[in-house]
């Protein structure tokens, strides 16, 4: 038999779990209505994380550096299955390329934060680790932010001053 107390903790739980349902439908409603020709769907993304591309140039360094054990990076050309329509710098542009720059070294950490690779002081976005924690990378449409000679640094978080740097720089126009 239900005492009052139970009925009204049981009222409350309901109150919550409905609260909980509606806010998760606003949520989808409002991820769904940001969608639009300007964003790149999560598969194409996963697609472009796993897939094969042309090195344009790899770093050489061996040894780690700081306490993220940062070692080298590698810049990828990649070829997208389809034009994808893209808002970069403020105009919509019509792309079929994509660069993938990835931080090699580790074990990285996981940890709350996303790790966030840097060109000098531009984040790319937010990286993805590989299933060892030996590399992090992160997919690019904007060809402009690869800069010759960039320093390419790892965060948790868009904290610059908690930025991690390679011992070498960004190197776009060969190995």
């Amino acid at each position: 038999m239900k005492t009052k107390k139970h009925q009204h903790l049981g009222r409350k739980l309901s109150l919550i779990g409905l609260l909980l349902v509606i806010a998760l439908g606003v949520s989808q409603a409002f991820t769904q209505q940001d969608r639009g020709p300007s964003t790149v769907s999560d598969t194409l993304m996963a697609k472009l994380i796993k897939m094969k591309g042309r090195v344009i140039s790899e770093g050489r360094n061996t040894q780690a550096v700081s306490q993220l054990k940062l070692v080298s990076y590698r810049l990828e050309e990649l070829s997208l299955p389809q034009t994808v329509t893209l808002d970069i710098n403020q105009r919509s542009v019509e792309v079929n390329k994509a660069w993938r720059l990835t931080v090699t070294g580790g074990p990285f950490p996981v940890r709350a934060l996303p790790p966030v690779i840097w060109i000098d002081d531009v984040p790319l976005g937010s990286g993805v680790e590989n299933d060892r924690l030996t590399e992090i990378s992160v997919i690019t449409f904007d060809r402009s932010l690869l800069r010759e000679g960039g320093v390419i640094a790892l965060s948790y978080g868009e904290n610059k001053e908690t930025r991690a740097a390679l011992p070498e720089t960004l190197s776009v126009t060969g190995r």
